[in-house]
């Protein structure tokens, strides 16, 4: 029977979800998946949804640790706040992951696997990779300053540059007993923060010099609201555009913002092993 650790708040944002340690011994590389989750959420996204996730990812690779990387509108007025609270993330990614994990630049199967929830959750691994870096000055001439190897799933993101479809995706999730809060403190002010900050996000997701990846896929919905379908679309045709392996680009219909796994399970499940694996299920037999 696998028994997991209890999850360890690295920080006001980080939690970490380690690996049975009985299956330590047993994690064979490129076998059994990813040594490391990232879970970048959406902003405000309550526990009760993220361990449906972590549920999920734990069913499917028990060998994986979980980094859930949690956001909140803070992170948005507040950039280097948002950064110091992502360290302790940075420090767990390099100490979860082997040196030869942490540098390598290719592999049939990465050692890590990211997956992103909406615009919030797009500049939350942004941050990441510069709290990982230390500077993004740094991070331009050393490729192993960028987050490690990895395969990567957008969720609902990258979103539009409207004021007020970015606005909603950006507070989506914020309950209802924030919002006069949220006034007071401006929320004004904060989406166009976000406004300003999402395009460049979506940018920097397809910079080669920041991101180094084994392949990449998208999840969204034509009845989503707040992150268009066609906006998706162009930022992955930018993508291929820029030699990145984009396997999927999934529609899910009539599903609604961040509930596409819910919409349908199995499909979702099959969207992220794959997109770990870097190849769709009627290429088994082919090579990366």
């Amino acid at each position: 029977m696998v028994t997991f650790p209890a999850p360890i708040q690295l920080s006001p944002s980080v939690i970490l979800y380690q690996e049975d340690p009985s299956l330590k011994e047993t994690h064979q590389e490129d076998q059994n998946g990813p040594r490391l989750v990232i879970l970048a959420t959406w902003v405000f996204a309550q526990d009760k949804h993220i361990v449906k996730y972590t549920a999920e990812y734990r069913a499917l690779l028990p060998n994986a640790s979980i980094l859930v990387v949690k956001s909140f509108p803070r992170h948005f007025a507040w950039i280097h706040g948002a950064r110091k609270e992502l360290e302790p993330a940075a420090v767990a990614i390099r100490s979860l992951l082997s040196a030869d994990d942490q540098t390598r630049m290719s592999a049939s199967r990465p050692p890590m696997l990211v997956h992103l929830f909406s615009n919030s959750g797009l500049g939350t691994i942004y941050n990441l990779c510069d709290a990982n870096s230390g500077t993004a000055e740094r991070e331009k001439t050393n490729p192993r300053d960028r987050l490690p190897l990895h395969a990567i799933v957008f969720d609902s993101s990258p979103g539009t540059s409207e004021y007020w479809p970015l606005a909603s995706a950006v507070m989506f999730g914020v309950p209802r007993g924030n919002w006069l809060a949220l006034y007071v403190f401006g929320f004004g002010g904060l989406s166009s923060v976000a406004l300003a900050s999402c395009e460049f996000w979506g940018q920097a997701a397809n910079n080669r010099t920041r991101s180094v990846e084994t392949c990449r896929s998208d999840v969204f919905s034509a009845a989503d609201p707040l992150v268009r379908k066609d906006a998706v679309q162009v930022n992955a045709k930018g993508a291929l555009l820029e030699g990145f392996h984009v396997l999927y680009q999934e529609d899910f219909g009539n599903s609604e913002h961040v509930a596409h796994a819910r919409s349908d399970p199995d499909r979702y499940c099959r969207v992220v092993k794959e997109t770990w694996e870097g190849l769709k299920s009627g290429d088994k037999s082919k090579t990366i």
